[in-house]
């Protein structure tokens, strides 16, 4: 039995956010159900992929040692949510 491959989604402090950073997160859940996106890091990984949604530009959400087999992506934006959904596509698909 093949486990799910699993994307971490890690999310800023939200101390400025330009953006609904949850509302992007239940849209990528909603367009991979298969995935598995856990939102904390308590088993600590491993990780296929990691999506860093940080709330702006300013992008400071802390992510050393948070790592994906396929790679990692920081979002500073709703726009780059198309870049992101081909990302992991791409990557795990």
């Amino acid at each position: 039995m093949k486990l799910p491959q699993r994307v971490r989604i890690k999310y800023c402090g939200g101390c400025n956010p330009r953006y609904d950073r949850t509302a992007l997160a239940a849209k990528l859940r909603a367009a991979f159900p298969g995935l598995d996106m856990p939102e904390t890091d308590e088993d600590g990984g491993p990780y296929d992929f990691v999506a860093v949604l940080c709330g702006c530009p300013a992008a400071c959400a802390e992510h050393e040692g948070l790592e994906g087999r396929a790679g990692k992506m920081l979002i500073v934006s709703a726009d780059q949510y198309e870049a992101l959904a081909a990302a992991v596509r791409e990557r795990l698909g």
